[in-house]
């Protein structure tokens, strides 16, 4: 059947992502700006996560967050990794209407339902994008205070572009020097080290 899924005609994309710590953030900086790629400004990122109450994310590989950047907050659920190189998955990310309230009101809600709080990651981020071969990228530069800095690159694809995309993430990577691909979550990162 493979990895789509499809519902009344829509077709569902997934992330393909992958994630690299950066010992020396300057010369990755550097490296960028060879390629005419410059990252923007810094933007505080704070992540809620939520446990489902009957089946284990941390087991099941799953994630679902509650996002506030800039005053915007965003809803994402994050499906299994579908293969051992990337972190390819399903992501359906929705807009909570740049309101604290209404995310207040999602958080009741999914505590109502027997979510429970899984933990919150703070991070620093700058981004880019970056049209590279016949595709567009995102890279992310994020600092996160216990755990140093990372970089990750991400494109979206349907199921019948999913090698095409993980091929292309794959050679980007190698192009910016980037290796030892990290498929540990932040939230893990940071459980971990608690």
């Amino acid at each position: 059947m493979g990895y789509q899924k499809v519902t009344k005609g829509f077709c569902m994309l997934y992330e393909v992502e992958m994630k690299f710590q950066v010992g020396d953030v300057s010369s990755f900086l550097h490296l960028l700006a060879k390629f005419d790629v410059r990252l923007g400004d810094s933007v505080e990122e704070q992540d809620f996560f939520y446990q489902h109450p009957s089946r284990d994310f941390a087991k099941t590989d799953e994630g679902l967050r509650i996002r506030h950047r800039n005053g915007e907050y965003r809803i994402t659920y994050k499906g299994p990794k579908i293969d051992s190189l990337t972190k390819t998955r399903q992501e359906i990310e929705l807009p909570l209407h740049c309101s604290a309230e209404t995310a207040r009101e999602w958080d009741a809600l999914l505590l109502a339902l027997g979510f429970r709080q899984a933990g919150i990651v703070r991070k620093s981020r700058r981004s880019a994008k970056w049209h590279h071969g016949n595709r567009d990228f995102s890279i992310t530069l994020d600092h996160l205070e216990s755990l140093g800095d990372f970089v990750e690159i991400e494109t979206t694809a349907a199921d019948s572009d999913l090698d095409c995309a993980r091929e292309s993430l794959l050679q980007l990577a190698k192009m910016l020097d980037l290796s030892e691909n990290i498929r540990t979550s932040y939230l893990e990162m940071v459980l971990e080290r608690k």
